[in-house]
């Protein structure tokens, strides 16, 4: 008799893993890191924008101008240099080499939700993971952010690192995320099966506390008109985010 596995759901899908995923043993290891930085992500955007200006134009910052500014979040400095995410050179240049700085831009978000959906009772999961597929002669592959299974079910994660603060009239902030709730669905469509479940992990605020009341109406309308679970900001405390996984991989939400 088979056993029940990821790869083993997918072929019956006509999908199947590819070689390409992330290294869990890394993602274990870098677990201090990441979960410091979803409890503190404000703080976080703040030293990574300081040393890497977070944009494709920039990979190093020359260290004198790095300390004409005051930083602070020391802490999450020192871990930083500690797990070898950034280095300083001889000449007193800041460093982030290519692997590191995935993580920094969002590679952390992956692994978080790896970590999460462990600890909440995945049997299996598998992030940064390819998919191909062939559907009616035609073929091709998608890079999912995490796959977990309970049982004989399966539940999709797309991982968005966006920036914190919502600002409504940031036209490409909010079509951002109402296209990461599309990708989700098709996600879901494409790979999934009835009762099945899927959601968007994002760094976004999207709940107003003092209002109480969702700050992009719109966003999670679509969303629970798609099914897609909404994992946002408010919810990266790491309590709630395993159970948030705990219910995506609830076999009463699955049957």
């Amino acid at each position: 008799m088979q056993s029940t596995s990821i790869e083993s759901l997918l072929k019956r899908r006509n999908s199947w893993l590819k070689t390409k995923h992330g290294d869990q043993q890394i993602a274990f290891a870098q677990a201090p890191l990441s979960r410091m930085i979803a409890t503190r992500y404000m703080d976080f955007e703040a030293v990574r924008d300081h040393y890497f200006k977070a944009t494709d134009a920039y990979i190093r910052r020359d260290n004198a101008d790095a300390e004409a500014e005051p930083i602070d979040n020391q802490d999450i400095v020192d871990l930083l240099k500690q797990l070898n995410m950034i280095h300083i050179t001889e000449h007193g240049q800041w460093i982030c080499d290519v692997k590191s700085r995935r993580y920094l831009s969002g590679g952390w978000l992956e692994e978080l939700a790896f970590l999460a959906a462990m600890e909440a009772g995945a049997d299996e999961a598998s992030f940064g993971q390819v998919i191909g597929w062939d559907v009616k002669g035609f073929k091709g592959e998608n890079e999912i952010d995490l796959i977990a299974r309970k049982g004989e079910k399966l539940c999709f994660v797309s991982c968005k690192a966006f920036r914190s603060e919502l600002d409504m009239h940031d036209r490409k902030h909010r079509h951002r995320l109402m296209d990461a709730v599309h990708e989700a669905d098709n996600l879901a469509d494409h790979f999934g099966r009835e009762g099945e479940k899927v959601a968007v992990l994002v760094t976004t605020d999207l709940f107003d506390e003092i209002k109480d009341s969702p700050r992009y109406v719109a966003l999670m309308g679509k969303a629970a008109v798609l099914d897609v679970k909404i994992i946002a900001l408010e919810d990266l405390d790491w309590n709630k985010l395993v159970q948030a996984m705990r219910d995506l991989l609830a076999e009463e939400a699955l049957t």
